[in-house]
Formats: C-alpha cells, sequence, structure tokens
C-alpha cells in the first residue's frame, strides 16, 4: 500500500496545522494549500521511508513556519547508502533512475518539474531546494542522457564523500550517464554540483556547473575524518568548504566536454575514496571564483587529464599524490582517441565540430604540488603539446613526494614562473592533526614547527645515484628561465596522527631525495642547486594556512639532498651560486654564465674545467662578475 502511496499524491487540497511539540506520522503522500508547523512539532515517515515537503515545486526542509500554496508532502521510499558502519545516509531525491526508468516509489516526483522521458532521454527537468541534504537527479543503473536540465541548489549537503547532497549523481558499474545542456548551481557546505560513483561512467557536455560556498553548522569542528569533513584540510594550504566534483569508488569516469566548472572554495574537480579513476576535461573552463581553493586533486592512482582548456586556480592547478595528471592539445586524434577508450559517445559530427585548442594554466599560486606517502606508486605529470603554465610562484612544488615530470616543449609548450622558481622540493609541512577522544573525529588542529637542529647526514644515502624514491624530471626541446631548488633534509613523524598517508612534522629524521633533472634540446637560464628552504614563520598554526609552501632559498652544499643533472643538446646559463652532486655534460651541450661573467666549477675541492663528461660528488658552480 505505502509504495503505491509513495508515487504519487493522493489527498484533496486541504489544510493542516500541526501543533507545536506534537507528532504527525504520515500513512500516505498528501497534498495541501496551507500548512503551519508549530514549534517543536515533527512530521515523520512510517518505517523504511522518507518525508519531503515542497512548496510550489520547491523543495523545502521541514521547519516551524507556515506555508501557502502548492504544498506536497511526499513519501519517498529511503535510499539508504551506507558509507561506514556509522554513516548510513537516507538519500531523497526528486528523481531516482535505474534501467526501468523513473522508480516513482523512490522519487519526490513534486520537486521534479515538467520533465519528460523518452528512450533513454530525460528532457527539461528543473529542480529547485531550499532545504539540506536532498538529491536531484540520482541514476543508479542504465544508460540515460540527461538534457537542458536545470538544478537550483541552496542549503548545505551531508557527506560528500558519499554523494548526499549532490545535485546529479551517477554510480554503479553498468550505469552510463550523459548530462547534454546542463544549468547546475549549488550554494552551500560540501553541496556537490556533479558526483561519479561506483564504477559510474559520466560524461557531462556543453554544461555549466557552479558551486559556491555556504555557512558550516555553529557546532561544526573542523576536521579531517572522512564523511565528517565538511571543509578544506587546511594543511593544504586552501581552504573553502564546497567541491564542484568528486569522483569515488573504484574505477569511476567522468568526463567534461565544452563545459564550464567552478567552485567558491576548495577545489573544483576532485577525487576521494576511490582507485584507478579516471577524470578529464576536454575544451573546458575549469575556475576557483574566489581566494582559495585547487583546479583538480590526483589520488589513488588516478589519471587527470586536461585537453585545450582553461584553468584558472587560487592556490594549485593540481595536488597529486598517487595519481597522475596530463595537461595537452584537444586534436581531433586525441578526441577521437578518448572517445573509443571512456565510451564518450561522441557522433563523428561532435568531434568534428570540437575546437582544436591548447591548455592553459593560470594560477594565483603554486602549478602543480606533489605531496603525500612515498611508499605508494610513482606519481607522474605530463605537460604536453602547446600546452602554457602561467603561475605567480613555482610551476612544481614537491614535498617529498617520489615523482616522474615530463615536459615536452616540441610543439610549444611554456613554463612561466612568476617568482622565476620552477621547481621546488621541499620537507613537508604538514601540521598534522589531533584526535579527539570524545569524538573520535581528527581535528584540524595541527601545528607545523619548523625544525630547529641541522640536518643530519645520511651514511648510506648516495647523493650521486638515481633512486626508485627520487624526483625525476625531463624537459624537452624547451626554453626555460627559472631556478629548481631541492631543499630535502629530514622527513617527519608525528606523535600522533598524519593526514592522507603524510604524517605530521613534529619529529625530524634523516631522510635522502635526490632531484634528477634530464634536459634534451633545450636552454635553461637560472640556478640549479641543493639549497635550505625556510619559512616565513617558524611556527604556522591554521591562521596562517597560506604560509605552508612558502619557503625563500639558500643555495647549499647538499646534505641528503643531491642535484643530478644531464644536458644534451643543451646550454644552462648559471645565474647564480649552485650546488650539484652528479654531472654529466654531453658533447654537444654547454655551460655558461650571463654577461659575459665568467663561470667557476669546483669539484671536490678542486677547480676543474667546464668541458664535456661525467662529474660527481660535490660540485659549486659559481659566477665570477
Amino acid at each position: 500500500m505505502l509504495s503505491c502511496c509513495a508515487a504519487s499524491v493522493q489527498a484533496q487540497a486541504t489544510e493542516k496545522s500541526v501543533e507545536s511539540g506534537s507528532v504527525w506520522t504520515l500513512d500516505k503522500s498528501v497534498h495541501l494549500n496551507d500548512l503551519t508547523i508549530g514549534s517543536g512539532a515533527q512530521i515523520l515517515p512510517p518505517s523504511g521511508y522518507s518525508v519531503t515537503l515542497t512548496v510550489n515545486g520547491v523543495e523545502t526542509g521541514i521547519q516551524t513556519g507556515a506555508y501557502h500554496g502548492d504544498i506536497d508532502l511526499t513519501l519517498s521510499q529511503a535510499n539508504v547508502v551506507k558509507f561506514s558502519d556509522t554513516l548510513i545516509h537516507n538519500f531523497r531525491q526528486a528523481l531516482y533512475l535505474d534501467r526501468t526508468g523513473v522508480v516513482a516509489s523512490e522519487s519526490v516526483l513534486p520537486a521534479a518539474g515538467h520533465y519528460s522521458l523518452s528512450d533513454g532521454v530525460l528532457s527539461d527537468a528543473a529542480i529547485t531546494s531550499i532545504g539540506e541534504n536532498f538529491n536531484g537527479i540520482y541514476v543508479a543503473d542504465g544508460d540515460y542522457t540527461l538534457r537542458n536540465v536545470r538544478l537550483d541548489f541552496t542549503g548545505n549537503g551531508g557527506n560528500d564523500f558519499a554523494g548526499f547532497g549532490a545535485g546529479i549523481m551517477s554510480t554503479g558499474k553498468n550505469t552510463r550517464l550523459i548530462v547534454d545542456g546542463a544549468q547546475v548551481k549549488t550554494h552551500g557546505a560540501v553541496r556537490t554540483t556533479v558526483v561519479a560513483a561506483g564504477g559510474s561512467n559520466l560524461v557531462v557536455k556543453n554544461s555549466h556547473i557552479q558551486a559556491l560556498s555556504g555557512t558550516l553548522p555553529e557546532d561544526y569542528v573542523s576536521n579531517v575524518t572522512l564523511g565528517e569533513m565538511k571543509d578544506a584540510p587546511w594543511m593544504l594550504g586552501i581552504n573553502g568548504n564546497v567541491r564542484a566534483t568528486n569522483l569515488l569508488g573504484g574505477g569511476t569516469t567522468a568526463t567534461y566536454i565544452q563545459s564550464d566548472i567552478s567552485s567558491e572554495g576548495w577545489g573544483v574537480l576532485s577525487i576521494d575514496q576511490g582507485q584507478d579513476t579516471k577524470l578529464t576535461a576536454i575544451d573546458s573552463k575549469v575556475t576557483i571564483t574566489g581566494k582559495s581553493g585547487y583546479g583538480t586533486y590526483s589520488i589513488g592512482n588516478a589519471t587527470n587529464s586536461f585537453y585545450g582548456s582553461e584553468i584558472n586556480v587560487a592556490d594549485y592547478a593540481a595536488i597529486v599524490t598517487g595519481g597522475h595528471v596530463i595537461y595537452g592539445a584537444s586534436s581531433k586524434e586525441t578526441v577521437s582517441r578518448l572517445n573509443s577508450d571512456l565510451k564518450l559517445g561522441l557522433t563523428p559530427d561532435e568531434i568534428a565540430a570540437l575546437a582544436v585548442s591548447e591548455t592553459h594554466v593560470k594560477s594565483r599560486r603554486f602549478g602543480v604540488m606533489l605531496w603525500g606517502d612515498s611508499s605508494v606508486d610513482v606519481s607522474t605529470v605530463k605537460i604536453m603539446d602547446g600546452t602554457v603554465f602561467d603561475t605567480a610562484e613555482a610551476i612544481f612544488l614537491d614535498k617529498g613526494l617520489t615523482a616522474s615530470i615530463d615536459v615536452d616543449g616540441s610543439k610549444g609548450a611554456q613554463l612561466h614562473s612568476g617568482n622565476g622558481i620552477i621547481m621546488q622540493l621541499m620537507d613537508t609541512d604538514n601540521p598534522g592533526v589531533v584526535p579527539d577522544p570524545k569524538s573520535g573525529l581528527m581535528l584540524n588542529k595541527g601545528v607545523f614547527h619548523a625544525p630547529t637542529a641541522p640536518p643530519v647526514k645520511l651514511t648510506d644515502f648516495d647523493l650521486t645515484a638515481v633512486h626508485n624514491s627520487d624526483v625525476i624530471a625531463r624537459f624537452t626541446a624547451i626554453s626555460l628561465q627559472g631556478d629548481f631548488y631541492n631543499a630535502i633534509r629530514t622527513s617527519s613523524v608525528d606523535a600522533g596522527v598524519g593526514y592522507m598517508g603524510v604524517p605530521g612534522h613534529n619529529v625530524a629524521v634523516p631522510s635522502g631525495q635526490n632531484l634528477v633533472l634530464k634536459f634534451d634540446n633545450s636552454t635553461i637560464t637560472g640556478v640549479i642547486t641543493a639549497s635550505t628552504a625556510k619559512h616565513p614563520k617558524d611556527t604556522i598554526s591554521s591562521e596562517d594556512y597560506k604560509f605552508l609552501g612558502e619557503v625563500t632559498n639558500t643555495p647549499s652544499a647538499p646534505v641528503n639532498n643531491g642535484v643530478i643533472v644531464t644536458l644534451k643538446h643543451s646550454t644552462w646559463t648559471v645565474t647564480g651560486l649552485s650546488y650539484l652532486t652528479s654531472l654529466t655534460l654531453a658533447t654537444d651541450s654547454a655551460i655558461t654564465a650571463q654577461n659575459g661573467a665568467k663561470l667557476t666549477m669546483i669539484v671536490n675541492g678542486t677547480p676543474t674545467p667546464i668541458k664535456p663528461g661525467l662529474y660527481e660528488g660535490t660540485i659549486v658552480l659559481q659566477p665570477q662578475k
């Protein structure tokens, strides 16, 4: 009986007053013209159901007050999503779709607008929500296209690691969801616009996706416990409380084509609680509209790719920990390959109509930050075609993560750093978190303390050799102006708990990591050196989150931070004191100083002519006026 009643409105137009402190338990969906809810009154569904209030088609939280107009109290079967043993969510959604079509018993149809569904295409749904934790369109199984849908959500979500409160969500290995010509806007903390989960394949094209920050509950305490976290972890050097997109689960795929995706803070295209995901943007715009946030986060062996896209962010184009990022052009060959590999469903006419564009990255701070647990697979960054990076600070900021970086400038790729740093390696400055024994949460109350003791040299770490744990960067056919610093001296062990596999920086222990630079057919003007890095403050707490990653460098003799340079068909113009541990100079390469200055090289304390060959040990290059 209830499943029938939940699918449609049963009662005639009337009015209802729920007295203060009383409980009204529904046994069927109800339509009203007037509804008054007294202080402390409750409207409850029967077991196994949820109840949703819509006023004139707008989903509205059930709260004290008087409501007039087209009022529906809709019973829908609970869509139970278990995130953990302690976080079990009863999703409510305007439209629930599986392979049979719209499942009316699990949908809140009065909130769905005047939609139509034909041959797998759902058109013209218009969903507005001013309540909390309400989902728009939830696709659990099947192959569907959403065309010209409009979603406007105001109010907080519940758990963006589960998609609780998301605008559009796809889930399940048998699900492919194409979103075409959508306008999706959310305005609330963790009120994600689009979520792909459970191995589903999500394709968003010709759409405008916008996430605006909300107001966190007064009793919320900032934490990094998965499922409970509702604001950005400040140890990333960012803030904010909403991500536009989140990919969840193993093998999930999401692709944006000719779309505009933005978030006011935190992040635009994120990945969490997943492995082997693929996130791709083609001819799209990825924007942080506020003062802090990243373009994309790559974790869990994810591959995040950007072809012919514009990325404009406050803090980082990408944060990488155990994942891979690619930047290139949206050539016809590339798009055709992606269409096949990712099962995008683009027709030949659609591929032909796409513009061939280059990727342009603009960041008001850094380009790509690499951080995390170096015991995971090597993280990679690939920059190719005519991609241009314009950043205010370092293009690559690596906080001790094993990484492989490839930059191919043969088709015009360029790297421009406003502060003149191409690559900065440094010790992790993750402040760690503080466990709360009462709530069980991992609180964002850690504090970074700069080490006070000098680094201890490792006797068994070879500064001249390439190790599996090193950072290896290859630059081909490119002209570079900027500096390369390796300031890795120690690793950090937290007496308590770290975050994302990275221990907090409370106890410094010796650790070695070399910077391996391979230049082929390139020119480099700048400093390449081992260094000592220093933050603006020795103690950094959440109020100074922007100081994380911000260091000044002093060229210094290597301790545990070797610098290995190979020059092939390349020229390096040295602009300042540089310490290396290995130098390979091919016969067709050269090392010079600027403006006719004299350049000296000292190897293991002995002045040495600069000529082709292999040099190892302590190598000092110094321009002399």
